[in-house]
Order: C-alpha cells, then sequence, then structure tokens
C-alpha cells in the first residue's frame, strides 16, 4: 500500500502531537509503509516553519523525509494536473490528485493520511486517520 501523506500529519508526526490519529501514527511509525510526500506538502511545510506556526524547522523535517528511504517526493507534474479534482482547494486538490496519480496510473492501492473533513467527505480518495 503507498500513503500519500497531508501536511498537517507530517507536521503533527514530528511535533509528536496528539492530533494525530492513532492509525495514521502506526502508518507513519511502520518500517514497511511507503510514503509519498508531494511537494505542495513540503511548500506548506516551508511557509508554516518560516512564519514560525510550527515547532520542527523545515530544514529538520525535510532532511529527515530526504534521508528515508520509505519516502518519496512527488512533484507537482503534468500528471497531477490531469488528475486535480474540482471542488477542492488548490492544495488539497494536488494533494488528492497525487493521490489519483498512484491509483490511476500506477496501479497501487493507496490511502491518504489526513483529517481534512473537506477531503474526506468528498469521498475522492481513501483516507486513514
Amino acid at each position: 500500500m503507498v500513503y500519500i501523506v497531508d501536511t498537517h500529519a507530517v507536521v503533527w508526526f514530528f511535533e509528536e502531537s496528539d492530533e494525530l490519529g492513532k492509525e495514521a501514527l502506526n502508518i507513519l511509525n511502520s518500517k514497511d509503509a511507503r510514503l509519498v510526500i508531494p511537494t505542495i506538502v513540503l511548500s506548506e511545510i516551508f511557509y508554516l516553519s518560516q512564519r514560525k506556526r510550527i515547532t520542527p524547522s523545515f530544514e529538520d523535517i525535510f532532511q529527515v523525509i530526504e534521508q528515508d528511504n520509505r519516502c518519496i517526493i512527488y512533484p507537482l507534474d503534468i500528471n497531477v494536473l490531469r488528475f486535480l479534482p474540482k471542488g477542492l482547494d488548490i492544495h488539497d486538490g494536488i494533494i488528492c490528485s497525487t493521490a489519483l496519480v498512484y491509483r490511476e496510473l500506477m496501479k497501487e492501492d493507496v490511502r491518504l493520511i489526513t483529517k481534512d473533513k473537506e477531503i474526506i467527505d468528498s469521498g475522492i480518495v481513501k483516507t486513514s486517520w
């Protein structure tokens, strides 16, 4: 299974926050998990870090993600643009469309690790929390 990871899940994982769902925590701690981090997630973390709205620095988070062989940083490419869903804000849309690329083009079983109500309610992709 491939897990696309939303911004708040990454941040709360690094902050060791109680906000992170138990299932999400288990997945993020699993040695066997295949984790995909969309570049928009890294961009949002950079923004939050620069504005001191999160505790861990962008550099610390990025270094761990970059060195973790379970993690794939997936770019905003033409395939992501082709699968952009309607009705979500651009950030959520890019994260969901990354999951759709994995599901539709790569034929992977995919879950999006998110607590985002709009994404969950949209039913566009399966979620875990």
